[in-house]
């Protein structure tokens, strides 16, 4: 990848494809990185929707994605699709915003789960705005939780959230946001579920979801995220997890990030619902 550039945690600087009228670059460009933690998690967070159906006794459900791009997730959850699936659909098309939105509108017409609301919280105004125009998500919040609080009109579409999923944005965003989405559904208790790359300690949030009554359990096993875009990228993320003490040996030393999954739930959900009742963990375990 040309003029590559590095954030402060060391990953390259990808603000560039993030935030576009219409996905194509994003779609490109994580296609030739191997982006494919939507993927890993789409099995775990359908998992997890039904457990929360059985528990509402409710097919109706609302799922929170934080850091949702132009709502990668919902393609997966709400449309049944798979990452191959978007890489080929945006590979090839029409090759302006307004035609590929028209096209999008009609692939998305007809969700495979009616019953799924998926809202989308990110701040990158056109990504969100394109998911929502055309279908991948149902609402859109471009308001930074880390910076304030939701307007009144983001509470009317984030409350009696059911579920709360990020897939790698935990780590730039906060226990903040995480907690001010919290409080905007503090009747219905929504379950989360962060999929964090393990040069980011989850411990804050946690300790921040302990003090509202929720217990987190981190699944066994590490789900690939993406391949290294440069030796310079990895050498930057294997020294951060050496200062953590964090053994990126059969891990990061192969040439990918790797995340750890982390599922919080009410305290009395946990002991009447065990986790490894809802999840079967195959994730890949490092040599």
């Amino acid at each position: 990848m040309e003029n590559i550039s590095y954030d402060q945690t060391g990953k390259i600087n990808l603000n560039g494809i993030y935030n576009r009228d219409e996905p194509v670059s994003y779609f490109s460009a994580l296609s030739r990185l191997g982006y494919r933690i939507p993927q890993e998690a789409k099995p775990r967070f359908e998992s997890l929707i039904e457990a929360r159906r059985r528990s509402t006794q409710s097919e109706a459900i609302k799922v929170i994605d934080l850091g949702c791009s132009y709502g990668v997730n919902g393609a997966l959850l709400k449309h049944g699709l798979s990452m191959d699936d978007l890489y080929e659909r945006y590979a090839a098309g029409p090759d302006n915003a307004g035609a590929l939105l028209a096209r999008d509108r009609d692939l998305y017409a007809e969700p495979a789960d009616a019953c799924l609301e998926m809202v989308g919280v990110d701040p990158a105004v056109r990504a969100v705005s394109y998911a929502v125009d055309a279908g991948m998500l149902d609402a859109g919040i471009t308001t930074n939780l880390e910076a304030g609080d939701p307007k009144a009109k983001d509470v009317a579409a984030l409350e009696n959230a059911d579920l709360i999923i990020s897939t790698g944005c935990v780590g730039y965003v906060t226990e903040t946001s995480l907690e001010r989405l919290l409080e905007t559904s503090i009747e219905s208790k929504p379950w989360m579920a962060h999929f964090v790359l393990r040069m980011f300690d989850f411990g804050a949030p946690e300790d921040m979801l302990s003090s509202h009554g929720y217990v987190t359990e981190k699944v066994e096993g590490l789900f690939p995220q993406r391949r290294f875009a440069s030796s310079e990228e990895q050498e930057h993320v294997l020294g951060n997890l050496d200062q953590l003490d964090i053994d990126a040996s059969g891990a990061e030393a192969t040439g990918w990030y790797f995340a750890e999954l982390h599922v919080s739930r009410p305290q009395e959900i946990t002991q009447s619902v065990p986790l490894d009742r809802i999840l079967r963990s195959d994730a890949f375990q490092p040599a």
